[in-house]
């Protein structure tokens, strides 16, 4: 009997643990959902930016090297015919341009390919690489946070559009751009009661993705993880040495690195070389573990703009990753 009772009293109590960390994590959530939603995307717009534009007469290869010369991700696409938003152009775009190329056509063939194609017949070139389609993913800059992050947190897509409606014209008018990054970011500058970020780890919310990683070594060849990106569905994928110890990682954003420096055709060189071309300001490789808290893991992309952090055990051997998205899903009621 008291055996019995033990038991039970154990299990009530493992039972009452559970419960108290469901709670502390919806009242987690509540509480970042009720600041999103008393902020609207147009907080977000900075006073002074620069925004690129891509209009759909543009031919694909000078769209992409747009992206390329201003070293960013993404860009809005805008229709001057029909005077209305046509989607973004992405880095994962080019990552699945390059790949479908490479494995197909040479270098040269390529470049006279895309050299025809216009960014407003990009959705077919999309569906004919069998890839995901534009992303087309807008709001307008009066929408809650709250809701432009659970419009986010519905596709794949890191970024979307603010697009308005010009009063006059009732044509679209591209404001800015919004990222989950900056999402986040101004939100771990400005919730008032950080202690509750504190108050949680990595496991006790769930956040990340574990399981079997995709990984390389220093000598696996750029092509083959480009491979990896498109076969697999992700944008980074962690370097390791022989013991499994995580050296660096290689992401969709080098990419536009390798097309500046002009190796598009030259991807079978190996990982460790691409990674040597990055510049000195390069905000390096970010890990964490699952007991680190949830304020650290924020303030750790606060300062230093990383996309993700690879989650390591004792022995610095990969677990998981972090994703922006994840964290962002975390607080979202």
């Amino acid at each position: 009997m008291d055996i019995i009772g033990a038991q039970r009293d154990s299990n009530s109590s493992d039972s009452d643990n559970a419960s108290s960390a469901i709670a502390k994590r919806r009242e987690l959530a509540h509480l970042a959902s009720f600041f999103l939603k008393q902020h609207s995307a147009y907080d977000m717009i900075p006073v002074s930016f620069r925004l690129i534009v891509l209009d759909t007469k543009l031919l694909v290869t000078k769209a992409l090297s747009t992206l390329v010369q201003n070293g960013v991700e993404s860009a809005p696409m805008y229709d001057s015919t029909l005077s209305c938003y046509a989607g973004m152009l992405t880095t994962t775009d080019l990552v699945n341009l390059v790949q479908y190329y490479y494995s197909n056509f040479s270098y040269n063939e390529a470049i006279d390919d895309l050299g025809q194609v216009q960014l407003e017949n990009y959705k077919e070139l999309l569906l004919r690489l069998k890839s995901r389609q534009t992303n087309t993913l807008c709001a307008n800059p009066l929408d809650t946070l709250y809701e432009v992050s659970r419009r986010l947190l519905a596709t794949d897509y890191s970024t979307l559009a603010l697009v308005d409606e010009d009063s006059e014209t009732g044509s679209d008018v591209i404001v800015s751009v919004l990222s989950i990054y900056r999402i986040l970011n101004f939100m771990a500058a400005n919730i008032d009661d950080k202690k509750k970020l504190k108050q949680h780890t990595l496991y006790d919310l769930h956040i990340g993705t574990y399981g079997d990683l995709i990984t390389a070594k220093m000598d696996t060849s750029v092509i083959d993880i480009i491979r990896m990106f498109v076969d697999e569905n992700i944008s980074v994928v962690p370097i390791l040495d022989d013991a499994g110890v995580v050296l660096n990682v290689f992401a969709e954003s080098d990419i536009i690195l390798l097309a500046r420096e002009g190796l598009l055709d030259e991807l079978n060189i190996p990982v460790s070389e691409a990674i040597a071309l990055r510049p000195d300001d390069y905000a390096g490789v970010h890990t964490c573990t699952q007991a680190d808290t949830l304020y650290s893991v924020l303030d750790t992309i606060r300062k230093t703009h990383v996309q993700r952090l690879i989650v390591v055990d004792d022995d610095i051997k990969p677990v998981g990753v972090v994703a922006l998205s994840d964290v962002l899903r975390a607080l979202i009621v």
